[in-house]
């Protein structure tokens, strides 16, 4: 099913959906770790985490590592008295450092780096609340639009330099898969959730399919035919996860991360557990080299 244009009653949905997840009320303060991980015999080990962001109950999350596994993109707030806006900044791992990559009147959510060029593509609130995806320049500058018709689109995960795979706003939520140099785009799947990652060593992605009596799969996507194929039940509502190189699945829920190797194991095997931090754990992001692992933990309210 080919389309080029988004029903308004739909955009309007998904507006009101999107501003409940980021524009106008941001969800509870998180912070963003990043943790060693290493493998042996099959089964992931995870090392102590370190906060890279630690800012006191400001929205800091959707981390995502750079091709080169030396920094993370993520989404930070800024601002005061009540002022919701977001930025994209960029962590170095080897040094510690913090820098600023946007710099616009718009919010920006959901850093990606772009394959096969030194930039990195956002989520962008435009001044009329639509929500559409741009580029960036690394360095903040040369915002460009990617997909002129296609909104509101809520998340995104690049498949290879010209498909890209879109988490769209209406009702329903739909899955599409866009052509970013001839703006198509196709309707594969309704009803998922908003984490949706590029399967390392595959040509395929992987996303949630929920299922309308409650729970869900997470699925695997080809990108080139856009075949799906259900490959093991979510942990939780939301079934944030991402994979290793070895092309074994990594999940989280409640302060637990788990994996599944489909060349081991039928089900789940718990690896963690960081039940001495602030809050559950959600989004998880691992580096293009495994080595490290970066999550989003939740800073739960005292009162």
């Amino acid at each position: 099913m080919k389309h080029k244009h988004f029903v308004k009653f739909s955009q309007l949905i998904g507006l009101l959906l999107f501003s409940n997840l980021h524009s106008q009320s941001l969800p509870p303060a998180t912070d963003i770790y990043v943790v060693d991980l290493s493998v042996f015999d099959g089964v992931y080990y995870l090392g102590e985490p370190e906060n890279i962001t630690n800012r006191g109950g400001a929205y800091d999350n959707q981390p995502s590592f750079t091709l080169d596994s030396r920094s993370i993109l993520y989404t930070a707030s800024y601002g005061s008295d009540g002022d919701n806006q977001t930025e994209i900044r960029r962590y170095y791992l080897s040094s510690g450092r913090t820098t600023r990559i946007t710099r616009t009147a718009e919010s920006e959510y959901s850093p990606r780096p772009i394959p096969d060029d030194r930039a990195l593509s956002v989520i962008r609130v435009e001044e009329d609340a639509t929500q559409r995806l741009w580029r960036f320049t690394m360095g903040g500058m040369d915002p460009e639009l990617v997909l002129q018709n296609i909104a509101p689109v809520g998340y995104h995960a690049w498949g290879n330099p010209e498909k890209v795979l879109l988490f769209v706003l209406g009702n329903p939520v739909t899955l599409q898969t866009a052509n970013i140099l001839t703006g198509d785009s196709e309707i594969l799947a309704e009803n998922i959730g908003r984490s949706l990652k590029k399967i390392p060593n595959r040509d395929s992605w992987s996303f949630v399919q929920k299922s309308d009596q409650g729970g869900g799969w997470i699925s695997e996507l080809t990108i080139e035919g856009g075949q799906i194929e259900p490959l093991i039940a979510i942990l939780d509502e939301e079934g944030f996860h991402d994979w290793t190189a070895e092309g074994v699945l990594l999940s989280s829920s409640g302060t637990a991360i788990f994996q599944w190797n489909p060349e081991l194991q039928e089900n789940w095997r718990k690896v963690a557990d960081f039940n001495y931090l602030e809050g559950p754990v959600s989004r998880i992001s691992v580096s293009p080299d495994g080595t490290k692992i970066a999550i989003v933990v939740a800073i739960e309210s005292s009162n």
